[in-house]
């Protein structure tokens, strides 16, 4: 496999930049999942209390049943502004406009005044005039705003001449005259040639009657500015006509009922502060409040108009309270949608900005959150990265659910409990972002690597280490590389008399099932299988995966099969099948094992002396009619775990270094029961063989052989000490049988 230079944690890396570039660019799409955010936490907070302190007059449906449809006569409505005025409200907010006379003549009190003033004697011309001026309602009903002292009314603001649809004018000198006590009370510019071109501006107005604006108090724009999906979020907190300021309907309704000053300072690009007295009002660098919602329709008190005009509601009900009056019918158009109700009296809006700032109970949104988001992002990009190092996807993916949770958890904390509205969406959407980079990048390179283990490696490694060789593909060198394995090799004594007398599909079966289960041995020690060379097994030990007890594996696999393999004997006897033997050669030493072969085709195998070595001694079984040999390098590693004897000193066919064979007999302390009985008398026969005496050898082995005559390397060596004896090797002769064939 090639080299990469790209890997996970890179990954990560780069899709955070890529999440912070998104980021920056300000998608409406993901500004709108952020207000949907914002919108949920709103709504799983709940919704809060609120004080008694702000009270709504409403012109609600009980209302409109008892003193008929919307617009009544203004008159009465001079009559609801006595009676609040007599109730001692604070301050009277009208959020209602009166742009054109009242167009009803309030005929019960004209003629109630008749009956009080004797009109005998007046001229035509005078009588005229004394039942227009009793009939005006537009002048009772600023009378009694000037005589109430407290009263704030509302105007309608536009942003454009296009806006205002040519139904109200563009300001002119009269529009600004009524008008100019409603600025702020202070305005601040860092600059005093300043000129604010970033906020809200004020092109054209919609005004009540002007003798109903010079009776008011003052006057605030009760114009709202939703989001793009029709959400009012926010509230311009000042806007602007030329350097004029202009404070909103709340705030005037604030500034009345406290006598507090309201101030705001301007910098060149940004709002700096808004104060009412010495609360400063967060605003954003346009000068948008958050409007912090308490919840749906009527959370706060609701007195319907009808009764306060009755004289029905008691004066300590209202007295010293901010009173609103406002349309809250349904079939009045002042409904607006907000994060916890679609349809929410606008009065109610105000009432909520008024508590907001009257108890400074602020959202914010201050400039270092956009910092924190940006964080956020890369920071948990760069950890998932991290992760990604040492988890696979199912631990990666349990990172990200705890960042994410962790995440949501912080900013729903932040929100209900600091105020704070952070990103939501950004920072969860890149960290869903990085999660699905760094899976793509797995799929497609790390899972392709391991696709290629798994399917190189299956039909011959042990499952455990295919998954460890998944796990951690470092321990894998492809290519070759050099290193010190044991070697085993495996093939049936006379396999091809058998094969000639069986039909090619016997011979087929009998051999899978030979093979499947010598195989399950092999791989149940996390050996390594090379290849089958027909009936032959070739293996190895200590690759890919290394075992510092390779050599101890193997024997003790060796062991395993000859006993799997007698078992099999025993059932194809019975039925009727023919026996087989297995000889085995096992080798340790230095080999090169990796992938080799063909740019198309390759194969994981060895190569090497010692691999030879091991070949060569499964032949040499033959001599010493023996079914599993090793070399001297594995019994030195393996003898702490299995009993075996030594053989003999030989010299393979190629080689003039001699090494000594062994050959394995059982595990640690399980030797049959026969070859201990021999042991003594082979291992005496050998002391004798080795030192040239004959007769004392030939003895020993034949006592052996009296024990267990089938015992092939006793035999061996009788036949070899009477040959010795009747002619002896050279006199330069070491002990060391050389091996003729291979």
């Amino acid at each position: 496999m090639k080299t990469r230079w790209l890997n996970a944690f890179t990954v990560s890396v780069l899709i955070s930049f890529v999440s912070l570039y998104i980021y920056s660019l300000d998608l409406t799409f993901i500004k709108l999942l952020e207000l949907k955010a914002y919108d949920f936490k709103m709504s799983l907070r709940g919704a809060r209390p609120v004080s008694d302190q702000v009270v709504i007059v409403a012109i609600d449906e009980p209302s409109l049943k008892r003193e008929g449809r919307w617009p009544w006569p203004r008159t009465r409505l001079a009559k609801l502004v006595d009676q609040l005025t007599e109730s001692g409200a604070a301050v009277i907010g009208l959020d209602m406009l009166f742009p054109e006379k009242d167009i009803y003549i309030p005929f019960d009190e004209v003629l109630s005044e008749i009956e009080k003033k004797d009109l005998t004697g007046l001229s035509r011309k005078k009588l005229r005039s004394w039942l227009k001026q009793a009939g005006d309602s537009d002048s009772k009903f600023a009378d009694a705003i000037r005589r109430s002292g407290r009263s704030v009314l509302g105007y309608f603001v536009y942003a454009t001449a296009e806006q205002a649809e040519g139904a109200y004018e563009l300001i002119g000198p009269r529009e600004f005259e009524l008008l100019d006590s409603s600025q702020y009370s202070m305005v601040q510019f860092s600059d005093k040639s300043l000129n604010p071109d970033f906020l809200h501006p004020i092109v054209a107005v919609g005004l009540s009657l002007p003798p109903l604006m010079d009776a008011a108090n003052s006057a605030g724009y009760f114009s709202f500015v939703p989001d793009p999906d029709g959400v009012l979020r926010f509230v311009p907190m000042v806007q602007s006509h030329d350097k004029a300021l202009f404070p909103p309907f709340s705030l005037q309704i604030l500034k009345e009922a406290t006598h507090l000053n309201s101030t705001v300072r301007v910098f060149p690009d940004h709002v700096g502060e808004i104060l009412l007295g010495d609360i400063a009002i967060p605003v954003t660098e346009k000068g948008d409040f958050l409007i912090n919602y308490y919840g749906p329709s009527l959370t706060f008190k609701n007195i319907s108009a009808s009764d306060v005009m009755a004289g029905m509601v008691k004066p300590e009900k209202l007295k010293n309270k901010i009173v609103l009056i406002g349309a809250t019918a349904i079939a009045l158009p002042d409904l607006h949608s907000t994060p916890y109700d679609p349809l929410v009296p606008g009065v109610e809006v105000h009432a909520t900005i008024i508590e907001n700032i009257l108890y400074k109970d602020f959202l914010q949104r201050p400039s270092w959150i956009r910092l924190l988001s940006m964080m956020v992002i890369l920071g948990a990009g760069l950890l998932l990265g991290l992760a990604s190092l040492y988890f696979r996807a199912l631990g990666t993916a349990m990172f990200l659910i705890l960042g994410v949770g962790g995440y949501l958890i912080g900013d729903y904390v932040l929100f209900t409990r600091q105020g704070l509205w952070v990103h939501t969406v950004y920072p969860v959407f890149s960290q869903i972002l990085v999660y699905f980079g760094i899976t793509l990048y797995r799929f497609m390179f790390e899972e392709r690597e391991k696709r290629f283990i798994k399917g190189a490696f299956s039909q011959y490694l042990a499952p455990t280490v295919v998954d460890r060789l998944v796990e951690n593909p470092k321990l894998l060198k492809l290519g070759g590389e050099r290193k010190v394995l044991t070697a085993f090799f495996s093939d049936v004594a006379g396999f091809s008399t058998i094969a000639e007398k069986m039909k090619a599909e016997e011979l087929v079966d009998l051999l899978n099932v030979y093979l499947t289960d010598m195989t399950e041995i092999i791989l149940k020690y996390e050996g390594t299988v090379d290849k089958y060379e027909g009936d032959a097994i070739i293996a190895f030990f200590g690759a890919p995966i290394n075992f510092e007890d390779h050599a101890t594996r193997t024997c003790l696999a060796a062991l395993d099969m000859q006993a799997r393999l007698a078992e099999l004997r025993e059932i194809w006897k019975k039925e009727g099948r023919p026996e087989m033997f297995m000889r085995i050669g096992i080798n340790t030493g230095p080999m090169v094992v990796g992938n080799m072969g063909s740019i198309n085709r390759m194969d994981y195998t060895m190569m090497g002396d010692s691999v030879n070595l091991a070949a060569r001694l499964e032949g040499v079984n033959k001599q010493y009619k023996t079914y599993t040999m090793l070399s001297e390098f594995t019994y030195e590693l393996a003898k702490g775990d299995i009993e075996a004897r030594e053989l003999d000193s030989i010299r393979v066919v190629g080689k003039q270094e001699p090494i000594k064979i062994y050959e394995a007999l059982g595990r640690k302390g399980e030797t049959d029961d026969l070859i201990s009985l021999i042991l003594p008398h082979f291992k005496e026969g050998l002391d004798h063989y080795k030192n040239w005496r004959w007769d004392k050898a030939i003895d020993s082995f034949e006592r052996g052989l009296n024990l267990y005559k089938d015992d092939g390397p006793s035999l061996t060596y009788l036949n070899r000490c009477i040959a010795f004896k009747n002619q002896p090797p050279p006199s330069d002769w070491d002990g060391v049988f050389s091996m003729k064939t291979k």
